[in-house]
């Protein structure tokens, strides 16, 4: 019994002494790792952890979860000195921080060295991590993520209480304006929801406070749109959808047209059939500020094989990612007026024999002369080994320097091939997409373009099956090219 009463004794002593610990010194809890791991543990919270996933092929991606806390700096320096080609952090599961001060210290660290972050599909960031995400040199998101913010608390008033003009306010102020993030993110975040409490943020309030670099949510709802089953497989003949979509967001963009139309119908004879079947490409353009009559070409097909034996072949990386991808750039150098003019064409029946591209260059809508270039991608939103082909660099070797170049900052692996005659270990490219009628002509020609996978040419070639980051490398890839080859071309 008084074995009982000793051990009683002790416990309620260390209790109060715990107590009166966290009452008069706060700070040798909330400042000491030891003392936020354990409220962590005593609020089912885990603190923030780094790993790369198992099976993981490439260790340029890192995942991170749970509540940054007063170690995160460190553990973030550590793993990114022994992983120096990590490029980008996933971070699935980031609810908030215990220390705001490591928090901003370790978020800036990650802009330092340049890393990307990236929110995967079904994950989720709010407050500390909000603003650990908003580090990123590149920032995107699934349209499946959720952001989350809400006004910080000293523990007597929230933030939103204090007056503008208060210092309390200066650290967040100075930590948004060197993200490049509008201050007004900061008043609206105040705003938006008490400090025990969350505000989830809707997509308009995502692209008005620039929380995004790359509209990847927009990339991915078009190519998740093109390839699903109301589009029917895009099938050339009963692909009005697809149609009628790339028209409308051309429309929006307010590209200009050939003829005083988008759509460019013609006929051609099916070699199955040998009958005569009409097929349409849609065809806009944005007018350069220096070379106005010098054209650079942009194309995608966006055909597919439709319905076959009664089931869809959705074609979500043939080619629905380079569809949705020309949509996207098209966007960008509307905002980003180029020294070229650029026609922008999706092209149809290329599944049946290149049809769009062939009847594109031998009925041009300006002369073949006046165009310098044609950059072609077909298949860009899934690969395991992380690599992409540029193709065309061997007979137009002036763009190999070019590509090169940008590809030294570029996560993905960039290769070469697919494009000499001679080389018997791969097959020949140059004639196998919408890139073969332009060679023909002796345009110079660009294709970016992957390996066939399991899922080529099948009913399974599904919009699960992407790899966002990935597919948005490549779509920078590409862009970053457009614009060298636009503003320094090549001879």
């Amino acid at each position: 019994m008084r074995k009982l009463k000793k051990l009683f004794i002790g416990l309620l002593t260390v209790l109060i002494i715990g107590i009166g610990l966290l009452y008069f010194f706060p700070q040798l809890i909330f400042g000491s790792t030891f003392g936020q791991k354990l409220l962590l543990k005593l609020s089912d919270e885990s603190v923030a952890e780094f790993y790369f996933k198992e099976g993981q092929k490439t260790k340029d991606t890192l995942y991170m979860k749970g509540i940054i806390y007063g170690n995160t700096l460190e553990d973030i320096k550590n793993v990114l000195d022994k992983n120096p080609q990590v490029t980008t952090i996933a971070m699935e599961d980031v609810g908030g921080s215990i220390d705001d001060e490591v928090n901003l210290v370790a978020s800036q660290e990650i802009r330092k060295r340049k890393i990307n972050t990236y929110l995967p599909e079904n994950s989720m960031v709010a407050s500390g991590g909000t603003d650990m995400f908003l580090a990123g040199t590149k920032r995107n998101a699934h349209p499946s993520a959720k952001l989350g913010v809400h006004s910080w608390s000293d523990g007597s008033k929230g933030g939103d209480k204090y007056p503008k003009e208060d210092p309390s306010h200066k650290k967040y102020l100075d930590y948004y304006k060197e993200m490049d993030i509008p201050t007004d993110f900061y008043w609206y975040t105040l705003q938006a929801a008490p400090a025990e409490s969350i505000h989830w943020m809707k997509p308009d309030e995502i692209k008005k406070y620039k929380v995004l670099t790359n509209d990847l949510s927009e990339l991915l709802s078009l190519q998740k749109t093109l390839s699903s089953e109301g589009f029917a497989g895009r099938g050339t003949g009963k692909n009005q959808k697809a149609q009628e979509l790339i028209i409308n967001y051309f429309k929006t963009l307010g590209l200009e047209k050939f003829n005083d139309s988008y759509k460019v119908p013609f006929d051609f004879v099916d070699e199955k059939t040998k009958k005569k079947r009409p097929a349409t490409n849609i065809v806009g353009y944005i007018k350069g500020k220096t070379n106005p009559d010098k054209y650079i070409v942009i194309g995608a097909h966006y055909d597919h094989m439709g319905i076959v034996d009664g089931v869809i072949f959705n074609g979500a990386d043939d080619n629905a990612s380079g569809t949705a991808a020309l949509l996207v750039l098209a966007k960008y150098f509307t905002k980003n007026k180029p020294e070229h003019s650029i026609i922008f064409s999706a092209f149809d029946a290329e599944e049946l024999g290149l049809h769009g591209s062939k009847y594109f260059v031998e009925n041009p809508p300006v002369p073949l002369a006046n165009i310098k270039l044609d950059i072609n991608f077909d298949m860009i939103s899934r690969n395991p080994n992380n690599e992409i082909y540029v193709v065309g660099t061997y007979p137009y070797p002036q763009f190999k320097p070019v590509v090169e170049k940008i590809a030294k900052t570029s996560p993905l692996k960039v290769s070469y091939g697919h494009d000499d005659p001679n080389d018997k270990t791969k097959d020949y490219w140059m004639y196998s997409s919408d890139n073969g009628p332009f060679h023909e002509k002796g345009i110079p020609n660009i294709t970016f373009s992957e390996e066939d996978h399991p899922d080529y040419h099948k009913p399974t070639d599904d919009f699960k099956n992407t790899n966002p980051v990935f597919y948005t490398n490549v779509v920078a890839l590409i862009e970053q090219f457009i614009e060298s080859v636009d503003t320094n071309f090549p001879n």
